[in-house]
C-alpha cells in the first residue's frame, strides 16, 4: 500500500444514550458515538454525519426547518448548524461557552435557538442561527438544568427545569436588543402541599399572656444577611420537592410536567399557577379541586392517572402520551368531567422518550434498551419497529470466517449479533443470560468464541446467520476468561484467565473443542498474540503477562513465548501430563522481560515483536534473539515510532504480516507497514471522551476495518482504498488473500458439517445442558408486537433466575474434572500402601479412645486435656495459634474500648470534678431520709472578675452621677416633709425591694447595691451589665449557702467521730455482758465521699484478677516471707511462757475483768465432807466467803454497764435527732435557695431573650437595608436601560418620521413625475398609483393532528404574495388607452417604489409598537422598584419604630404571694389574660350559693326530662310533616318557574354547539380587535390633533408675549404724549372734549364696518374660485401652469 491509500466509511452501527428525534416529517437522528445517524423510517435507509472534531456533545433538531445543530466536546465548544438531506453547514454559533453545552433546543417558529451552558459560566443564551447573533444570554451560577423547551404557540417564552427548580423565561425585544426576563414557578412538596410556608412577620403574638418583643423573620433569627437570608428555610420545615423530568406545552401556553416521584402537574404559564393532577398516592385523595392557602398550588388529583409513567411526555390532538420506565405508552385524555386513560402500546422494556413528528401523524417510541419504534395514533392497533439493535458496550467485533460477507458483535450484557459487512443490515441477533469478557471468531469455521465471568467458553453456529444457536459450551476454570485468540490458520483457541492459567483447546468442530491441555504463567494475562506459519503448519504464541510489581495501568513487562506444533492436536502424552498441564519443553516455554511496560505486544512469523508503550506513547519492532539460558529470549529494538497521543494503545497485525493497525483512547485508527513502520493513514472513528478504540480487526485483504468503542456502544465498518496504480506490496496481499481463502473455504466447509452435528446433539441432550433454556433468539425482520395485542415477550431470563438454575445444577470446570481424574488415578495407583495406612490410623483411634476412658477416670491433678491426645500436631499448633491470635485481636479490642473510655472518664473528671472549685456532693440524715446537695461551683477566671469589677466602678460612678443630678434639679424639702419623705420612702423601699426587684434575694441577706432596677434597663449595655451582676448574686447566694452547708458536714463528721466512739464503748459493754446485739454504726456514702467513686476497691471487682508474671512473682515471695514469720513466732519464748504460767499472761489485774474472775475450788471439794480435815473445812468456809464477795461485786459492776450502756444509747439518739433536725433546716433553706436562684435565672433568661430580639431586629435591619441598597442598585441599572431605550425609541420615531414623510413625498411628487402626461392621464394613472390588488384571506379547513394548530386556519398575506399579485396589475391589459408603453414602464416602476415604500411603513410601525411597548414595560418596572423601594424604606421606619417601643416597653418581673389559684394549668404558664383576684371569702360563699342553685336545677331538670319525654315523639313527627310540605312546594315552585332560555334551546337544537360559541366569540374577538385599532387610530388622530393645538397655543403664548411688551410701550408713549398735551395744549372746554370724542367713536365704528365688509368679500372670493373649480377643473389647472 502506498500513502495514497486510505479509510472511507462503510457504515455505523450502535444506539445513542441521548434522545432519537425526528428531523423531518420521515426520519429520525440519533447520536452514535461521534456520528450522527439519520434512519429513513419508511424505508430504512441511513445517513452518516461525522463530527469534525471527533466528539459529539449535545445536539437537537428543527423538524419543521430540517436543522439538526450539535454542540462539540472541547475548550471552547462551536455550535454545528446542517441542513438535512443535504448535510451541507449552514451556521456555526461561536464564543457560547468555555467548556461545554448541556442542552441545545430550537424555537418552533422563527429563527430563535436556545443553549445552556456548564462551568463555569452557566449561561441561558438565546442566538438568531440564522444570522449567528447571540441576542442575549442570563447566568444561572449552579444550576444543572436537564429540561429546555420553547413554546410552540410563543417562540419568545421556554421553559428550563431540573429537579429542583421549574423556571419560566420570556423574551422581550426593542428592535434589536432582547432582554430574558425570569419567572419562577412553585413547586409543590410530595405530598402535593406548599413546600415553603410563608415566613413569620413582624409582630407580637397576640395568643400570648405576656409580650416578649416583635417577632421577626427566621432569616433574622439565624442572624443571616445577604442573598442567603432570602432563601434560607430550616432543616426542620424543609420539605422534599417533586422532582420534574419532563415537560410538554400546551396549544393555551400551560405546561404539563412530569415528575421522577409519578407526579403530573398542570402549571398556567400566565398566572404561574400549578394544579397537581396525579400523586403517587392519589388513590387515598378524593377527586375534586382544592387549594392550598395563601398559594399558588391547587389539588385536582385523579385517581386514574396513577398507573401512568410521566418520565416523557408528548402532546397530540387525541390526548397526552405518557411513558416511562414501565415501558407501556399511554393516552390520557382529559376533558372537564372526566379523565380517560388508555394503554396504547407495550414496549418491553423502559421507554427513553417519545416525540411526533411534523405532521403530528407519527410518535416516535425510544426505548433503554435498543429499540427504536414508530406508532401512528390513526393506527392504534400497528407499531413498526425502526430499530432494535439493543444497547450496551461492546466486548468486541469480528469478521465471521473469511470476512467477506458478515461480521459479528458481542455485547458485556449478552446480546451476539450478527451485520451484514456490506451494507451494516443486523442479521439476527442472540441473547445470552451471561456477562461476556470476551469474544473471537474462528477463522476455519463459521463460529465464533464467547468467554464469560465465570470461566465458561460458548461456540455459537454461525453457519446459518440468520438463526444462530449455541452449540457447545466449556467450563475451563472459576476465574472470568481475560483473552481468547485464534490463529489464521483456525487451529488453536487460545483461552486465558485472570490467574495466569492459559489454556490450550482445539479449535475443530469436527474434535469437539477438544481441551489440549493448559500451562500456568503465574501472572495476569494481559493479551496473547498467535502468528500461524501456512507452510509448517505451525503456530507461534506470544503472551504479555502483568507481574506483581507493574503497574497494569501502564502496561506489563513480563513477555512468554510457545510454539505450538502440529502433533499437539493429536493430544500426545509426551506433550501432556496426566493433570492436564503441558510440558514447558514440549511447546518451548520461553519468558522474556522488558526494559518498558507494554501494553500490547504482537508476534509475526518473522520472528519479531511489535510492542506499544503507553508511558514513552512509542510503538517498539523488536528481533528475537537467543537468551543466556535455554527457557529465555532476548529483544533487540530495530525501529520505532511515535504512536498515539492518548493512552493505553492497541496493536493489531494482519494475516499477511504486512499491515500493523493501532488503536488508543484517543479514538484514532493508525495503519503502518509492518516492516519499517511506515503510516499509511490515520482516521479518527470514535471519541476520546468516551474511552476511544477498544477493539479492532482487519480483513484478509486488509480492505475491511473494523473497530468498537470502549463506552459508546459503536461498531464502525471503514472500507480501506486501494491506490488505484497499484504497487507490489499490494499485489502481494492479494495474493496471499486468495491462498489463504482458498485454504479456510475448504475448511469452513467440512467444520461447518460438524457444528451441524454438534447442534443436533445438542438439542437430542437439550435437557442436561443449563444454558439453553435461557437464550432466546430475535430476527430484526420480524416484529415482536402482534396486531391487537401490545405485550412484548421476555428476550433474556433475569439475573436472579439464572443464579437459581446455577445452583440447581452445579458444574465443575474442566480443570477440576482433570484434577479429579489425577486424584482418582492416583488413589488406585497407591491403593494397597493407603489400605495399610488406613488399618494403622484405625489401631491407632482405638488405643487413643481407650487411653482417654482411662483418663476420665484417674485423679483430676493426674488428669490430661482432651487437646493433649491430638496427635496431629501441626493441627494442633495451627489451632493453638489461631487461638493465640483470636486472644490478641480481643485484647487489642478491650484495650482501645479501656483506653477511649480511659479518655471520656479524664474528660468527664477534668470539666466536672478538677475545674470545680467547690465539688458536688450530698449530705444524708441519719435516720430521716433527708439529702441536701450543695452548689457546685467553678473558680471565677481573672477575667470574668475584672469585668465584674470594672461593671461595678461604672455602675458606682453612675449612681453618684445620679445622685448628683437628683441634689440639683430637686429642690430640699423642709424639715417636717423630709421626715415624712424618708418614712415613705422607706415603706417604699420595702415594697420595691418585695415587687418590683422580682426576687426574694434581699430576704436572704444577700444585697447588691449595683443592680438596675427593671424598669431602667433600656439600653442593650445596660441590659449586659445587669446579667452580670446578676450573675455575681447568684454565685453570692450559692457561696453562701455553701459556707452553711460545709458547716453541716462539718459537724456531721464531729457528731460521726462522737458516735463512733460511743459505739465502741457499747461494743465493749455489750461483750462484757455478753449480749448479742447488732449495734448501728455510722458511714458516709459514696454521694457524701464522692472521692471514693474515683478508686475502685477489689469488692467491685466482679471477675478474677488478672495478675502479669511479676506481679505472681511478688506475690509468692511475700508468702514465702509471711510463713517464715509465722514460724519464727511459733519458736520457744520463755518469757511469754513463764508469763502466762505464773500471772495468766498480764501483770495487773483489770476492774473490767470482773466478770471473767473466778476463784479456785479447793482440790478437797470434791470429796465427801466427813472426810475432811479441820483445815479443809477452815478453807471451805473461806471460799465461801469469798465466793459471796466476789458475786456481790460481779452484780454492783454489771448494774454499772448497764445504766451506762443506756445512757450512750440515748446521747446517740439524741445526737441522730439533732443532726435531723439541723438537716430539715438546711433542707428547707436549700429549697429557698433555689428558688430565689431560679428568680434570679428567670430575670437573666429575660433579658437575654430581650437582648436576641434586638440582635434580630438588627439583623433585620441589616438585611433590610442590604436589599435597599441592593434594589437601588438595580433601579439605577434598570433606569439607565430605560433612559437608553427612550433614546432608541425617539430615535427610531424620527426615522419612522422620515419614512413616512418619504412616503408622503412620493405620493406629492406623483404628478411632477408625469409632467410630461396630459392631466386626464395624469388622474388615471393617478387612480392605477393608488390602486392595489385585493388578496382574499381564504380560510382553509386543515385536517391535522397538530394540537398547535386551529382546525380551520387563515392563510396570511404576506409581501411576496402582494407582489405576486402585483405582476398582474403591471401587465398591459391594466395601461390605459393612448399611453405611451414607456410612460406605462415608468408607471409601473413607480408604483413599486410606492409600494416597497409602504411596506417598510407598515415594518417600522409595527417594529415602533413593539419599541413602544418594551419601552413601556421598562417604565412599569421602573415604577414598581420604586414602590418596591418605598415599601422598603417604609418597613425600615415600622422596623426602627418597632425596636424603639420594645426598649420602652420593658418585661418586669414581680413577685406575689402566693394564694389560691383556680385558674387552668392547659400550659406549663397559666393564661391570667382573663383572670382576676377575689378574697377567698368571696368564692366560698359564691360557691355555697351554687350548691344551692345547683340542687334546685337538677329537681327542674328531673321535673322536665319525664315532660320532654313526650314532647320529643310529637316534634319529630310534626318535622317529618313540615319537611315533607316543603319538599312537596318546591317540586311545585321549580314546575313553575321551569324556563328554557334561547340558548338552552340552541343547546338541544344545534348538534355542534361547541363549535357555534367558538365561532360567535371568534367573531366577537375580530369585532374586538376591529374596535381595538379604530380606537387606535381615533386616539393617534387626538393625540396629533393635540400636539396641533399644543404648538398653536405656544405660538399664540409668543404672540401675546409680544403684544403685552409692545402694549407697555405703547402705555409709555401714550403717557409721554398726554404729558406733552398737557403742556402744550391750552384747557379746552368740556363740549368741545365731548365732540371730538363722539367724532373719535364715529370713525372707529366706521372703520370696524370697513374690515368686515372686506373680510366677507375675500370670503365671497373663495367661494366663487371653489365653485369655479368643481365646475372647470382643466381650466383651473391652465391658469395655475401658464406654461403647458
Amino acid at each position: 500500500m502506498d500513502n495514497a491509500d486510505s479509510l472511507s466509511l462503510r457504515w455505523v452501527k450502535g444506539y445513542t444514550t441521548q434522545k432519537v428525534l425526528f428531523v423531518n416529517n420521515n426520519t429520525i437522528c440519533y447520536v452514535c458515538g461521534n456520528f450522527l445517524v439519520f434512519v429513513d423510517v419508511d424505508t430504512r435507509q441511513e445517513k452518516v454525519l461525522q463530527c469534525e472534531t471527533g466528539s459529539i456533545g449535545v445536539f437537537t433538531t428543527n423538524s419543521a426547518k430540517s436543522i439538526v445543530a450539535f454542540a462539540e466536546q472541547r475548550l471552547k465548544p462551536f455550535i454545528n448548524l446542517y441542513s438535512f438531506p443535504e448535510l451541507t453547514k449552514t451556521s456555526v454559533l461561536k464564543d457560547g461557552a468555555e467548556l461545554e453545552y448541556t442542552l441545545l433546543e430550537f424555537s418552533y417558529s422563527d429563527f430563535y435557538f436556545a443553549t445552556f451552558s456548564s462551568l463555569p459560566e452557566f449561561n441561558l443564551t438565546i442566538w438568531n442561527w440564522k444570522t449567528n447573533v447571540r441576542l442575549c444570554s442570563e447566568s444561572l451560577l449552579g444550576m444543572k438544568p436537564t429540561i429546555l423547551s420553547f413554546n410552540p404557540m410563543n417562540q419568545l417564552q421556554l421553559c428550563l427545569a431540573n429537579e429542583e427548580c421549574l423556571l419560566l423565561w420570556n423574551i422581550e425585544r426593542c428592535d434589536d436588543l432582547h432582554l430574558l426576563k425570569r419567572i419562577d414557578v412553585e413547586l409543590p412538596a410530595e405530598d402535593g402541599s406548599q413546600a415553603f410556608l410563608d415566613d413569620v412577620g413582624i409582630g407580637p403574638d397576640s395568643s400570648a399572656l405576656t409580650y416578649y418583643g416583635p417577632k421577626m423573620l427566621i432569616s433574622a433569627q439565624a442572624g443571616l444577611v445577604g442573598n442567603m437570608a432570602n432563601t434560607f428555610v430550616p432543616q426542620e420545615l424543609q420539605k422534599t420537592l417533586i422532582k420534574p423530568v419532563s415537560v410538554c406545552w400546551t396549544s393555551n401556553s400551560d405546561l404539563y410536567v412530569g415528575c421522577k416521584t409519578g407526579h403530573l402537574l398542570l402549571v398556567d404559564a400566565d398566572l404561574q399557577r400549578t394544579v397537581v393532577l396525579d400523586t403517587p398516592s392519589g388513590e387515598q385523595l378524593s377527586p375534586g379541586s382544592f387549594r392550598n392557602a395563601s398559594s399558588k398550588i391547587m389539588m385536582s388529583v385523579h385517581p386514574e392517572l396513577k398507573q401512568c409513567e410521566v418520565n416523557t411526555l408528548a402532546l397530540n390532538k387525541k390526548g397526552l402520551y405518557t411513558a416511562g420506565l414501565n415501558g407501556i405508552l399511554y393516552c390520557i385524555k382529559m376533558t372537564p368531567h372526566k379523565v380517560e386513560i388508555e394503554e396504547c402500546l407495550s414496549a418491553g422494556s423502559p421507554i427513553r422518550n417519545i416525540e411526533f413528528s411534523v405532521d403530528y401523524e407519527s410518535l416516535l417510541v425510544a426505548t433503554e434498551e435498543g429499540s427504536i419504534h414508530i406508532y401512528k395514533p390513526s393506527k392504534p392497533n400497528k407499531m413498526t419497529t425502526i430499530l432494535d439493535i439493543h444497547s450496551g458496550d461492546y466486548v468486541s467485533a469480528a469478521l465471521l470466517g473469511t470476512g467477506k460477507q458478515y461480521c459479528v458483535s458481542a455485547r458485556i450484557l449478552g446480546a451476539v449479533q450478527v451485520w451484514s459487512v456490506a451494507d451494516g443490515k443486523l442479521i439476527s441477533t442472540l441473547i445470552l443470560p451471561v456477562k461476556i469478557t470476551v469474544m473471537a471468531s474462528c477463522p476455519s469455521s463459521n463460529y465464533v468464541a464467547l468467554g464469560t465471568e465465570t470461566g465458561h467458553v460458548y461456540f455459537i453456529n454461525l453457519a446459518k446467520v440468520e438463526t444462530p444457536h449455541l452449540v457447545y459450551q466449556l467450563h475451563l476454570h472459576k476465574m472470568p476468561i481475560q483473552c481468547l485468540a485464534y490463529d489464521h490458520g483456525g487451529q488453536y483457541l487460545m483461552a486465558g484467565c485472570s490467574d495466569g492459567h492459559m489454556f490450550i483447546v482445539n479449535a475443530k468442530p469436527s474434535k469437539q473443542f477438544k481441551v489440549i491441555g493448559y500451562t500456568e504463567i503465574k501472572s495476569e494475562i494481559m493479551e496473547c498474540s498467535l502468528a500461524f506459519h501456512m507452510s509448517k503448519k505451525i503456530v507461534n504464541c506470544l503472551i504479555l503477562a502483568c507481574q506483581a510489581g507493574d503497574d497494569k495501568s501502564y502496561g506489563a513487562t513480563q513477555l512468554i513465548r510457545l510454539d505450538l506444533a502440529g502433533d499437539l492436536i493429536s493430544g500426545s502424552s509426551t506433550s501432556v501430563d496426566h493433570r492436564g498441564m503441558m510440558n514447558d519443553v514440549a511447546i518451548w516455554k520461553q519468558h522474556c522481560q522488558t526494559e518498558l511496560p507494554l501494553t500490547s505486544a504482537v508476534l509475526n512469523t518473522d520472528q519479531h515483536v511489535y510492542g506499544y508503550c503507553t508511558l514513552t506513547r512509542t510503538i517498539y519492532k523488536y528481533k528475537i534473539t537467543r537468551g543466556l539460558s535455554s527457557d529465555t529470549f532476548n529483544l533487540i529494538t530495530q525501529a520505532k515510532v511515535e504512536g498515539h497521543q492518548l493512552g493505553p494503545g492497541f496493536l493489531y497485525l494482519s494475516a499477511n504480516q504486512q499491515c500493523l493497525a493501532s488503536v488508543a483512547r484517543d479514538g484514532f485508527i493508525q495503519l503502518r507497514d509492518a516492516n519499517n513502520l511506515g503510516l499509511h493513514f490515520e482516521t479518527q472513528c470514535h471519541s476520546y471522551r468516551l474511552g476511544g478504540v477498544k477493539s479492532i480487526t482487519l480483513s484478509l485483504d486488509c480492505r475491511t476495518v473494523l473497530t468498537t468503542g470502549v463506552q459508546d456502544g459503536t461498531i464502525v465498518c471503514n472500507t480501506e482504498r486501494f491506490d488505484p496504480a497499484g504497487s507490489e506490496r499490494n499485489k502481494a496481499v492479494l495474493d496471499y488473500n486468495r491462498s489463504m481463502t482458498s485454504m479456510l473455504d475448504q475448511s469452513c466447509v467440512a467444520e461447518d458439517k460438524a457444528l451441524i452435528v454438534l447442534e443436533q446433539q445438542r438439542e437430542s441432550m437439550k435437557d442436561k445442558l443449563d444454558v439453553a433454556t435461557d437464550i432466546s433468539y430475535l430476527s430484526p425482520g420480524t416484529s415482536t408486537h402482534s396486531t391487537g395485542t401490545y405485550s412484548t415477550p421476555s428476550i433474556s431470563r433475569s439475573k436472579s433466575y439464572q443464579k437459581l438454575d446455577d445452583s440447581r445444577f452445579p458444574e465443575s470446570t474442566w480443570l477440576e474434572t482433570k484434577m479429579a481424574e489425577a486424584v482418582e488415578k492416583d488413589n488406585r495407583k497407591h491403593m494397597d500402601a493407603k489400605a495399610k495406612l488406613k488399618q494403622g490410623i484405625k489401631k491407632l483411634r482405638t488405643t487413643i479412645k481407650r487411653m482417654m476412658l482411662e483418663n476420665e477416670s484417674v485423679p483430676e491433678i493426674e488428669r490430661l486435656e482432651h487437646h493433649e491426645f491430638n496427635l496431629d500436631l501441626k493441627e494442633q499448633k495451627r489451632l493453638h495459634l489461631e487461638g493465640k491470635e483470636k486472644v490478641a485481636k480481643v485484647r487489642e479490642t478491650i484495650e482501645m474500648e479501656n483506653l477511649a473510655n480511659q479518655y471520656l472518664r479524664e474528660v468527664i473528671k477534668k470539666e466536672c470534678w478538677d475545674n470545680m472549685a467547690v465539688k458536688g456532693r450530698t449530705l444524708e440524715a441519719f435516720f430521716s431520709g433527708l439529702a441536701v446537695s450543695n452548689f457546685p461551683m467553678r473558680e471565677r477566671s481573672t477575667d470574668e472578675l475584672e469585668l465584674l469589677k470594672k461593671i461595678m466602678q461604672q455602675r458606682t460612678i453612675e449612681l453618684i452621677d445620679l445622685k448628683a443630678r437628683k441634689d440639683i434639679v430637686e429642690t430640699p424639702p423642709k424639715k417636717e416633709e423630709k421626715e415624712d419623705e424618708e418614712a415613705e420612702d422607706e415603706e417604699s423601699k420595702e415594697e420595691e425591694s418585695a415587687a418590683l426587684k422580682g426576687s426574694l434575694t434581699c430576704q436572704y441577706g444577700v444585697i447588691n447595691d449595683h443592680l438596675y432596677k427593671q424598669i431602667e434597663l433600656h439600653t442593650k449595655d445596660e441590659k449586659i451589665n445587669q446579667i452580670i451582676l446578676l450573675q455575681d448574686v447568684i454565685y453570692n447566694i450559692k457561696t453562701a449557702f455553701n459556707k452553711e452547708f460545709d458547716a453541716t458536714y462539718k459537724q456531721k463528721e464531729v457528731e460521726m467521730a462522737r458516735v463512733k466512739d460511743r459505739t465502741v464503748r457499747i461494743m465493749e459493754i455489750m461483750q462484757q455482758l455478753d449480749m448479742d446485739e447488732e449495734v448501728w454504726l455510722p458511714t458516709m456514702s459514696n454521694k457524701e465521699l464522692p472521692e471514693r467513686e474515683f478508686e475502685v476497691q477489689d469488692s467491685e471487682v466482679a471477675a478474677e484478677r488478672y495478675l502479669t508474671p511479676e506481679q505472681k512473682r511478688k506475690m509468692e515471695e511475700e508468702y514465702k516471707a509471711e510463713q517464715l514469720r509465722l514460724l519464727a513466732a511459733k519458736a520457744d519464748n520463755w518469757r511469754e511462757r513463764a508469763l502466762k504460767d505464773m500471772m495468766g499472761g498480764v501483770l495487773e489485774t483489770k476492774k473490767s475483768d470482773i466478770l471473767k474472775m473466778e476463784i479456785p475450788v479447793p482440790y478437797f471439794m470434791d470429796k465427801p465432807e466427813y472426810e475432811w480435815t479441820e483445815e479443809q473445812v477452815k478453807q471451805a468456809k473461806e471460799y465461801a466467803i469469798k465466793e459471796q464477795e466476789l458475786n456481790e461485786e460481779k452484780d454492783k459492776y454489771r448494774k454499772t454497764l448497764e445504766s451506762e450502756l443506756k445512757k450512750l444509747q440515748s446521747s446517740i439518739a439524741e445526737s441522730r435527732s439533732n443532726f435531723d433536725d439541723i438537716m430539715n433546716k438546711l433542707f428547707e433553706k436549700k429549697v429557698r435557695t433555689e428558688m430565689i436562684i431560679y428568680q434570679e435565672e428567670l430575670k437573666i433568661c429575660n433579658l437575654v431573650f430581650s437582648l436576641r430580639i434586638e440582635e434580630e431586629i438588627r439583623y433585620r435591619d441589616a438585611q433590610l437595608n442590604y436589599i435597599l441598597e441592593e434594589q437601588k442598585d438595580f433601579m439605577a441599572v434598570k433606569s439607565q436601560m430605560t433612559q437608553n431605550v427612550k433614546v432608541m425609541v425617539d430615535r427610531f420615531r424620527e426615522s419612522y418620521d422620515d419614512l413616512v414623510a418619504e412616503d408622503r413625498l412620493l405620493d406629492r411628487g406623483f404628478r411632477r413625475e408625469f409632467s410630461d402626461v396630459s392631466a386626464g392621464m395624469v388622474d388615471q394613472l393617478y387612480k392605477l398609483y393608488k390602486r392595489r390588488p385585493k388578496v382574499q384571506t381564504q380560510r382553509i379547513q386543515v385536517a391535522t393532528a397538530n394540537p398547535f394548530e386551529d382546525q380551520s386556519q387563515l392563510v396570511k398575506d404576506s409581501h411576496a404574495s402582494f407582489l405576486t399579485a402585483m405582476v398582474d396589475l403591471d401587465s398591459l391589459d391594466f395601461k390605459p388607452e393612448n399611453l405611451d408603453p414607456a410612460v406605462w414602464n415608468r408607471f409601473c416602476e413607480s408604483r413599486r417604489k410606492k409600494i416597497e415604500s409602504e411596506h417598510q411603513v407598515k415594518q417600522k410601525a409595527a417594529t415602533l409598537a413593539e419599541m413602544q411597548m418594551f419601552l413601556q414595560r421598562r417604565m412599569e418596572e421602573d415604577e414598581n422598584n420604586a414602590q418596591i423601594i418605598n415599601n422598603l424604606i417604609q418597613e425600615l421606619n415600622n422596623l426602627r419604630e418597632i425596636k424603639s417601643q420594645f426598649q420602652l416597653n420593658l418585661m418586669v418581673q414581680l413577685v406575689l404571694k402566693q394564694g389560691q389559684v383556680e385558674v387552668m394549668n392547659s400550659d406549663f404558664i397559666p393564661d391570667y389574660s382573663n383572670s382576676i383576684f377575689l378574697h377567698k371569702g368571696v368564692v366560698e360563699d359564691l360557691n355555697s350559693t351554687i350548691q344551692l342553685l345547683g340542687e334546685k336545677k337538677v329537681a327542674s331538670m328531673v321535673e322536665r326530662k319525664d315532660f320532654r319525654k313526650k314532647i320529643v315523639q310529637v316534634e319529630w313527627e310534626c318535622q317529618k310533616m313540615l319537611m315533607q310540605m316543603d319538599d312537596l312546594h318546591n317540586k311545585i315552585r321549580d314546575i313553575l318557574k321551569l324556563k328554557i332560555s334561547k340558548q338552552a334551546q340552541m343547546y338541544l337544537r344545534e348538534a355542534n354547539y361547541e363549535s357555534q360559541i367558538n365561532a360567535y366569540i371568534m367573531g366577537m374577538e375580530r369585532s374586538v380587535q376591529g374596535q381595538e385599532k379604530f380606537h387606535s387610530k381615533v386616539l393617534k388622530k387626538k393625540q396629533d390633533a393635540i400636539k396641533e393645538l399644543e404648538k398653536q397655543i405656544a405660538q399664540l403664548k409668543q404672540e401675546m408675549n409680544g403684544i403685552d411688551r409692545h402694549l407697555k410701550e405703547q402705555h409709555i408713549s401714550v403717557s409721554e404724549r398726554q404729558n406733552i398735551q398737557e403742556m402744550t395744549t391750552p384747557d379746552e372746554s368740556e363740549e368741545d372734549s365731548h365732540n371730538r370724542f363722539r367724532d373719535l367713536m364715529q370713525r372707529n365704528r366706521l372703520m370696524e364696518l370697513s374690515r368686515s365688509q372686506a373680510e366677507d368679500i375675500v370670503i365671497l372670493r373663495n367661494e366663487l374660485e371653489r365653485q369655479r373649480m368643481k365646475s372647470f377643473p382643466i381650466l383651473v389647472e391652465t391658469e395655475q401652469y401658464p406654461y403647458i
